[in-house]
């Protein structure tokens, strides 16, 4: 049966370093220590490249798009991949990696190419020999050519075509006039005017008529004056500075603004791995009703589909579930990675009732159930509790042996709205799956999907969001 992840043998042929194995689908190569090819040079990008196993290949995948990789002296583009096979040669800055054979492991060899000309060790230095300084300057002379520029200087009285006087009455110079291309040009303050009456035209353009500066007007949440929701620091107040800078990107302006007592900025790992900064979400300048975080919302399913043939981080994207959703548990086996490390610090039950998994089944089990049970009222059409929470029996109608059946049928009363319902969250558009009641791109934010909380988790949530928030750095 044929291995499901790649393995690879990385020596260096010019380094004093141990040959390194590594099982895993794909190693990242680049100037970051977290590489597991490391290449120390201004050259190399923080994260250069990628090989990945796939279908029983490796594949080479170019992830920078302002330094070159090339492939046998072949230029390789961003973003572009090709399969590896033995003897190839790839070239990234001054390093040099070999491929060699290919049997049950990929061999790679990197070298530098200036480790022929370095010294290995600090011995190796020979000691230089002193030099004798460099004699001074002949100045021999010197007086004598400043002397001349001086006598030319004031021997230059000017010609016909430059006078440098009043021109005299006579017959070659009665009617003289200077011809166009010989004139002075323009003085510096004419175009110091020009730019002081252009720039006060803008400005008087910008108050008159500040259409004329945006496609469209900003959304009204970057219009208002006042800042009671506890999502940003300041009101933006339609100001263009807040997050136009001319040193520094967006993305800046709405990280250092985004950092209040209920919303933190945070983005997740995933995310910020493939470079999905605030703008690509979330879109701005497209009306004073334009919805910022509906929009946003609705570009999940956008971009997680099998049409993106975006490559992100060396990885493609498809659409999440295979197209459907459900109880995350195939032929008996939890399907699933567990609640994100982010997210569990919003839900302090999950916190508080670790008493050590025996195993990772067992893990994944107590995750899925804290999340649910006790936290949740009961949807219309399932039975709850005594207080109308969801329970046990809410999803599994019998224990011996345990139904998992039946949950898959019941996942839809929750993580499913019908677009004409009246409690349906509108940002959802018209996918009729709520993807951010277990997907939660900031997660250190009290907004999140709330519908079937409880009041009292609601009141928790706040509470350890705020306190992950207001917690120094150095706890």
């Amino acid at each position: 049966m044929a291995s499901v992840t790649g393995n690879f043998t990385i020596s260096f042929a010019d380094i004093d370093r141990d040959t390194i194995n590594i099982a895993k689908d794909g190693i990242f190569i680049g100037r970051l220590d977290t590489c597991e090819i490391v290449l120390d040079h201004k050259s190399v990008s923080r994260i250069h490249a990628a090989i990945n196993f796939r279908d029983g290949k490796y594949f080479l995948v170019n992830l920078s798009s302002s330094n070159v990789l090339t492939l046998n002296g072949r230029l390789l583009g961003p973003q572009k991949d090709d399969v590896l096979a033995d003897g190839d040669t790839i070239q990234i800055g001054p390093f040099t990696i070999s491929v060699g054979p290919l049997d049950k492991n990929l061999n790679l060899i990197v070298e530098s190419q200036f480790s022929e000309r370095l010294p290995r060790k600090t011995g190796d230095l020979a000691p230089k020999e002193p030099q004798a300084p460099a004699p001074p300057p002949a100045s021999e002379g010197v007086l004598k050519v400043f002397w001349e520029k001086r006598t030319r200087a004031k021997e230059d009285w000017g010609t016909r075509l430059r006078p440098t006087e009043k021109p005299k009455p006579g017959k070659a110079m009665f009617n003289w006039r200077p011809t166009s291309d010989l004139r002075r040009p323009w003085r510096i303050g004419l175009f110091v005017w020009a730019l002081l009456i252009l720039g006060a035209a803008g400005v008087f353009a910008y108050f008159r008529y500040p259409q004329t500066y945006a496609p469209k007007p900003l959304s009204n949440p970057h219009v208002t004056t006042e800042n009671s929701r506890g999502v940003a620091v300041r009101a933006n107040s339609g100001s263009c500075t807040t997050c136009h800078t001319p040193d520094q990107p967006v993305e800046n302006s709405c990280i250092s603004c985004h950092q209040a007592s209920e919303f933190h900025s945070s983005n997740t790992k995933a995310h910020e791995d493939a470079g999905i900064t605030c703008t690509v979400c979330h879109k701005e300048h497209q009306g004073a009703d334009f919805d910022i975080k509906k929009t946003a919302i609705q570009s999940c399913a956008e971009c997680h589909n099998d049409s993106n043939k975006t490559i992100y981080n060396g990885k493609p994207v498809h659409t999440a579930h295979g197209g459907t959703y459900g109880y995350p548990i195939v032929d008996g086996a939890w399907k699933w990675k567990g609640v994100y490390r982010e997210i569990a610090d919003a839900i302090p039950e999950i916190n508080r009732s670790i008493t050590g998994d025996k195993d990772e089944n067992a893990r994944l089990n107590r995750h899925f159930h804290t999340v649910h049970t006790g936290r949740l009222t009961v949807p219309a059409g399932l039975k709850g509790d005594s207080r109308g929470l969801v329970s046990c029996r809410t999803c599994h109608t019998n224990f011996s042996p345990i139904d998992r059946e039946t949950p898959k049928a019941t996942c839809a009363a929750c993580h499913t709205t019908s677009p004409e319902a009246a409690n349906r969250d509108q940002r959802f558009g018209t996918s009729t799956a709520n993807c951010i009641s277990c997907h939660v791109q900031h997660p250190y934010s009290t907004g999140r999907w709330s519908e079937f909380l409880t009041e009292d988790a609601i009141n928790r949530r706040k509470a350890a969001v705020i306190k992950k928030l207001t917690k120094p750095a150095d706890e």
